[in-house]
């Protein structure tokens, strides 16, 4: 259980001004947020919550994750009139602990992509530079937290949509195991590997909210004994830009010096097993997960078809992919032999996680994303290491193996680039050790010293010198 104690001193601070004055706040700034894209719609009802754990603390929540009493679009043109009236779980739950619902935010159209480039409701801009992208799909949450609008935002995560704003946009980034935050009332892509998620400035804010949310004990985040991280070299320390590989060191040496025992483990087979059975998966189930979902809509969008939602998407790498999903469906028997694989990359996490001797590691820690945020518009490739890769694929490089095996993870600030942007570390666990990853994660993070959002006004005054001319 959870008690007005557990409240960290940055959730305190941000309770004391009412929601109202944040959603008041929200609307002189709108023209600045606008060209920052985060928000789609702002609560109409002003209010400061109830009693609770959570009480004032103004939320955000991801526009395809729903609430009773805002629209849920997934910024997509066929569900922009989609009021389904009802609360996902994790959303009723933080409203019971007190938290109050001020506004939706911007995502990567029907969360199916990583740069939050949106055709249909624009682009979500980075606080550090609007110029490049915040990362997906659940960027609009993530800068929602990073300028300071909200203490607390949801996202959802398929492939690395919380780690990659996360470490994009310099906050913290947690991805629960796949059901802990229970399923339903989200625009799905994958039953299999879809998760609610949450950010946050801090480790304990997170925290907070997982036991909000689960009614889970706290984890010892006390330094009892010794703590014990892998580092897969092969797959996620590869090829990386010089400075994440720069960040990604320091912060070794760093866990080093404050006595934390960094073992080499021999990973190599995860990115193999996770192309073998991750985008499978999800091709196999959004066909059929998404009709589910509209079936269950009070309005006229549960009437529409698949057609009729891919016919109307704007962004053409969204609407290639389910095109292509619908034209040439995975078979019955290669979605089963994906299932079996995924089988296999779980037990290969586990044997990673066991380490040598029978010592058990607390978690494995790697570079979020193997790049700083790449300029908006590199929608298809974007240059790394002087050549051009693929955008999509190389964001997620890291991320995608533990969310096709459904693993708890979070991703905290590193560190900034030589020309100011965030980078981010991940820390991932096996599934069911959403606790015990956090404090372990609390630990990192009391190491490497809480890192700083730009801050609302320095966010919003890059995003007046985004303004386009004329």
């Amino acid at each position: 259980m959870t008690s007005e104690h557990d409240i960290p001193r940055t959730l305190s601070r941000i309770a004391s001004d009412s929601p109202s004055a944040v959603l008041e706040g929200s609307r002189r700034r709108a023209d600045e947020l606008a060209r920052l894209g985060a928000f789609l719609a702002l609560a109409d009802r002003e209010g400061d919550g109830g009693a609770g754990p959570l009480a004032g603390v103004p939320v955000a929540v991801k526009d395809n994750i729903d609430t009773a009493d805002l629209p849920t679009t997934a910024a997509t043109a066929a569900l922009a009139g989609s009021r389904p009236g009802r609360d996902h779980v994790v959303v009723a739950r933080l409203r019971a602990a007190g938290a109050v619902v001020v506004g939706k935010t911007n995502l990567h159209e029907l969360a199916f992509g990583i740069t939050c480039n949106n055709a249909h409701s624009g682009p979500v801009r980075n606080p550090y530079d609007p110029g490049r992208i915040a990362g997906g799909s659940s960027g609009g949450s993530a800068v929602a937290v990073a300028t300071g609008i909200v203490p607390v935002a949801l996202g959802s995560d398929t492939g690395g949509s919380m780690r990659v704003p996360a470490a994009h946009c310099g906050v913290v980034g947690f991805r629960p195991t796949v059901g802990r935050w229970r399923s339903g009332r989200v625009v799905p892509l994958s039953s299999t590997r879809d998760t609610v998620g949450v950010f946050a400035g801090t480790v304990a804010d997170v925290a907070l909210v997982d036991r909000v949310v689960t009614g889970a004990a706290p984890g010892d985040a006390e330094p009892s004994r010794r703590l014990r991280l892998g580092i897969p070299r092969t797959g996620f320390w590869d090829d990386l830009d010089p400075d994440v590989a720069r960040c990604g060191a320091e912060v070794l040496d760093r866990l080093a010096d404050a006595g934390v025992e960094l073992v080499e483990v021999d990973f190599a087979a995860a990115h193999e097993l996770d192309a073998r059975c991750g985008f499978p998966i999800v091709l196999y189930e959004v066909v059929r997960d998404l009709p589910h979902y509209l079936a269950t809509l009070p309005g006229p969008e549960r009437d529409l078809s698949l057609d009729d939602v891919v016919g109307q998407v704007a962004s053409p790498d969204v609407r290639a992919i389910l095109e292509g999903a619908m034209a040439d469906p995975v078979p019955d028997d290669a979605y089963r032999d994906a299932l079996a694989v995924r089988e296999d990359l779980r037990e290969a996490y586990a044997q990673a996680l066991r380490g040598a001797n029978g010592q058990r590691l607390d978690a494995l820690v790697y570079p979020t994303v193997p790049l700083p945020p790449a300029p908006l518009g590199h929608d298809a490739t974007t240059p790394h290491n002087g050549r051009d890769v693929p955008t999509f694929l190389t964001n997620v490089r890291n991320t995608a193996p533990g969310s096709a095996a459904g693993m708890p993870a979070i991703s905290l600030a590193a560190g900034r680039s030589t020309a100011g942007l965030p980078i981010g570390i991940s820390l991932e666990a096996l599934a069911g050790e959403d606790s015990a990853l956090l404090a372990a994660a609390q630990r990192v993070e009391d190491t490497l010293g809480v890192g700083e959002a730009p801050g609302a006004e320095a966010a919003l005054r890059g995003a007046e010198r985004a303004r386009p001319a004329g």
